[in-house]
C-alpha cells in the first residue's frame, strides 16, 4: 500500500511531462576529492507519489548474485553508506549481499521511505526499522550510487520536513496493528 501525504504539489506547467525522470544535480566534491553528498542539493523536486518526476527512468534493482568479497563491491557499499549517513543522518551498514541496511527511527519511517523510494524507481524494501537499498559492484559513482543516495536524500527530506506529526503517528499506529495481526496469524497457524 502506498500512502500519499504530500499535498503541496505545484501546478503542472504546459508542455512539461512531470513523470519524466528528474534532471541530475551536478556532483559536488570536498577538497580531498570525495563526494560532498551533504552539499549536493539545496532543494528537491516533488516526490513521484505526489506527481513529481521519479528520480530514475528505469527501475534500479538489486543484483541477483553478488561477490560480497570483491573490492569493487565493498567500495560501492562503503560509498552508499557514507552518502546515506551524510544526507539523512540515519545509520547505514552492509546487509545481506546486494543490499545496504538503513536504520530508521521507526517502523513507520522505514515503510514510508521504502514505498516512496520504490516510486522513485530505486528498488527498496523494509523489515522492522530497517530500510534496504540496493548495492552492486557495477554501480558507478555518478550513476547508480548517486541514484540510491539521491532517492534516500529526497525521501528523508520529505519525511523530516513535510510529513506532519499526526501522519507519522497514524503510520506508527498502523505499523503496530500490522505487528499484532502478524502475531495473531502465527498463533492461529500453530
Amino acid at each position: 500500500m502506498t500512502t500519499h501525504f504530500i499535498t503541496h504539489a505545484s501546478p503542472a506547467l504546459p508542455g512539461i511531462d512531470r513523470r519524466a525522470p528528474m534532471a541530475a544535480a551536478p556532483m559536488v566534491y570536498n577538497e580531498d576529492g570525495s563526494v560532498a553528498w551533504d552539499r549536493m542539493w539545496t532543494t528537491f523536486c516533488e516526490l513521484a507519489s505526489a506527481g513529481g518526476p521519479p528520480h530514475r527512468g528505469e527501475l534500479l534493482t538489486a543484483p541477483i548474485t553478488v561477490d560480497a568479497d570483491s573490492l569493487a563491491y565493498r567500495q560501492v557499499v562503503e560509498e552508499i553508506i557514507r552518502g546515506i549517513q551524510l544526507v539523512s543522518g540515519l545509520t547505514a551498514a552492509p546487509a545481506m549481499p546486494g543490499w545496504v541496511a538503513v536504520t530508521c527511527t521507526s517502523r513507520a519511517q522505514a515503510r514510508w521511505l521504502s514505498e516512496q523510494i520504490n516510486q522513485e524507481n530505486v528498488v527498496s524494501r523494509w523489515n522492522g526499522q530497517q530500510l534496504f537499498v540496493p548495492a552492486a559492484a557495477h554501480f558507478t559513482l555518478k550513476g547508480e550510487i548517486k541514484n540510491v543516495i539521491t532517492a534516500v536524500a529526497k525521501t528523508t527530506h520529505y519525511w523530516d520536513a513535510h510529513i506532519g506529526k499526526e501522519v507519522k503517528q497514524a503510520l506508527a499506529f498502523e505499523a503496530a496493528i500490522q505487528t499484532v495481526v502478524a502475531w495473531m496469524r502465527r498463533c492461529i497457524r500453530r
